[in-house]
């Protein structure tokens, strides 16, 4: 599958500035409305996406067009964006779309297209082969200041041997066509305002073998599970149905992983589910030493 990732500015709809903004998008997006704000408007069953790229053409050959080609069908178009939170997010994709080597001009723009000033556009692909993420889901995260990452160009490739594993993963997200929303556990501000890295840090928290790696060491350790910030023990509380029972923190915020993964176990905190929502509710997250001063100070 060819594959290929334009960064564009961030938006919540894609389908015209009116009730919408767009933020992060560069250079370009300081002095002028970038034609991305129309990149997921469907025009007569057609959507017409922009990216902002160095130069003035593509290098289509990169997905397998010859140099001689003005356009590439069949190809992947993710669409990447910066949240307000930090880092770089898949926001959406086409799929079998057309990639243009030079800009093209959209021969009958629609109403919405004409009122936002979109003309031009870089590719486009049927709009039922289209899937713009809700904001909260948008967690998949593009490392970029790291070998194999997007780098700073709004168009990227991921031809690198060390780009393959995010590939993996991104085609594994467009492969699993249903996207279920995080359950309601934790719920604060943050994650419905759209906070894709706050997301990301819970799903991670929910991860089965994440979990029990953490209990096994813990009670290795001490013989109980209690909250390592107000001590709460769940099976001394509730007898029998509360043993073995314990949530667990991700104690390193994303903002501050630049998309690395891997995890430690003293990356991770045994907390009880009061102690967990709050520190979810505060920004910048609390750490369990702040959180514990935080209820000596409320118990003078």
């Amino acid at each position: 599958m060819a594959l290929i990732f334009f960064n564009i500015g961030w938006m919540n709809k894609y389908n015209g500035i009116a009730g919408d903004s767009i933020e992060r998008g560069g250079k370009y997006n300081q002095h002028s409305i970038g034609h991305e704000v129309c990149n997921f408007t469907n025009n007569k069953g057609t959507l017409y996406g922009y990216v902002q790229p160095v130069g003035e053409s593509i290098k289509i050959e990169k997905l397998g067009a010859s140099k001689q080609d003005d356009r590439i069908d069949g190809v992947t178009v993710v669409w990447t964006a910066g949240p307000e939170s930090g880092g770089t997010v898949v926001v959406g994709w086409y799929r079998e779309a057309t990639v243009y080597r030079n800009l093209q001009r959209i021969k009958s723009p629609n109403k919405l297209q004409t009122e936002n000033g979109v003309t031009y556009f870089r590719a486009n692909a049927s709009a039922e082969n289209a899937v713009l993420l809700p904001v909260e889901q948008r967690e998949l995260i593009i490392p970029r200041a790291v070998k194999g990452g997007i780098g700073q160009s709004n168009v990227w490739f991921a031809e690198s041997k060390e780009s393959r594993k995010l590939v993996e993963q991104v085609t594994a997200l467009i492969d699993r066509k249903i996207f279920e929303p995080l359950p309601d556990v934790d719920q604060s501000k943050s994650i419905q305002e759209g906070n894709p890295r706050l997301v990301a840090h819970l799903r991670r928290e929910r991860s089965a073998a994440i979990v029990k790696a953490k209990k096994a060491a813990t009670l290795k350790a001490t013989g109980r599970l209690c909250c390592e910030v107000c001590d709460f023990d769940f099976q001394e509380t509730y007898g029998e149905i509360g043993e073995g029972f314990c949530e667990v923190h991700h104690l390193l915020p994303l903002s501050k992983s630049d998309g690395k993964t891997r995890t430690e176990l003293k990356d991770l905190a045994v907390v009880c589910s009061n102690c967990h929502r709050v520190i979810h509710r505060t920004d910048p997250m609390l750490s369990i030493s702040k959180m514990k001063e935080q209820i000596s100070r409320s118990r003078g």
